[in-house]
């Protein structure tokens, strides 16, 4: 699990369930850069029937002015929009879209699309959520409630202005929703955790993912071997957090400078950092910023040896792994 806005959420590939708060992400990408497209209009949410084909929603008359796009079949689960402009309308620059500080879990909120990033898009599908479906001209029109509350596949089709003056085109993915998360046991779950820092180093200057992998290891035998399996690949692990600390051996400089946390409160952080189905926790780290840090503290280089520790849970437990030595170079 992740956090958005502060809300624990599911990304699609952490196996959410319907009641979950599942996180919906899109990145464009262009000329090998992550950029925003011209226009971003709609994000639908389909049940999937074939095999992540959307052919069934979609306008498929050769003489329409939209075909190839989505069409008003009334089979659609969920619409997310933006709650920055009317919902009637159809496309929007993504320079108006709300940051995922508006994000507060309300229904309201919750149909929006977000700008998490430059060329990264996010939608959360909850429980209780209204929308406009396509055929809404006008606010005052009935909304109806996402509906997409029951196990199985679904498509989420992003209906995308690439470049001003082209056309609208469709993307599609698929996710699933289901109770693999949802398990009983006859006794308390004792886990063993291992930790392996992927990176061992990175050139100042640079913006690059620290990765974190993460084994689980089920101690309790009685446990049959298919749960086990389920929960050592890492459907136990939540809230994952991320330290980054500065050694220093010189007499005149500070021995640990922390790097991480923000508004004078260093240590620990979660926004940023993600979990995938296998236990990888992750963190983008722009080794730029820590030129500021510098200024502040008495850091020293910006190179040299620095040491990463991340902090999750596993069930009842809060966890800590070691820490990890990293050479900015």
């Amino acid at each position: 699990m992740t956090t958005f806005n502060g809300t624990t959420v599911v990304n699609r590939q952490n196996r959410p369930s319907p009641l979950s708060k599942t996180k919906l992400d899109f990145y464009f990408v262009k000329d090998g850069v992550y950029t925003n497209p011209f226009q971003v209009c709609s994000v639908h949410i389909f049940p999937n029937t074939q095999f992540g084909a959307p052919d069934q929603y979609l306008d498929l008359n050769a003489d329409s002015t939209n075909y190839g796009l989505v069409s008003a079949t009334g089979q659609e689960k969920m619409v997310f929009r933006n709650i920055n402009f009317p919902a009637f309308t159809p496309c929007a620059e993504p320079s108006g879209f709300p940051a995922p500080s508006a994000y507060d879990g309300t229904s309201n909120t919750a149909s929006s699309i977000y700008l998490t990033d430059a060329g990264h898009f996010s939608v959360i599908l909850q429980t209780g959520t209204e929308f406009f479906p396509l055929s809404s001209t006008a606010a005052s029109d009935p909304t109806f409630t996402n509906s997409a509350s029951a196990t199985g596949g679904y498509i989420d089709i992003w209906t995308v202005v690439d470049a001003e003056g082209s056309k609208a085109q469709i993307y599609v993915n698929t996710f699933n929703l289901d109770t693999a998360n949802v398990f009983t046991t006859s006794e308390p779950i004792e886990v063993t955790t291992q930790n392996k820092l992927v990176n061992r180093y990175i050139d100042v200057g640079s913006k690059e993912k620290l990765r974190m992998k993460t084994h689980l290891v089920i101690d309790n035998e009685p446990i049959r071997e298919s749960l086990r399996n389920l929960m050592e690949t890492g459907s136990l692990l939540q809230s994952p957090e991320i330290k980054i600390t500065k050694l220093n051996e010189t007499p005149n400089l500070t021995s640990r400078v922390v790097v991480t946390g923000s508004g004078g409160t260093p240590g620990f952080i979660s926004s940023g950092v993600e979990v995938d189905s296998h236990g990888t926790i992750s963190y983008l780290w722009d080794t730029n910023a820590i030129a500021a840090i510098s200024a502040e503290d008495n850091l020293g280089s910006t190179t040299g040896v620095y040491e990463v520790q991340a902090k999750f849970t596993i069930l009842d437990s809060t966890i800590y792994s070691p820490k990890f030595k990293l050479i900015v170079r």
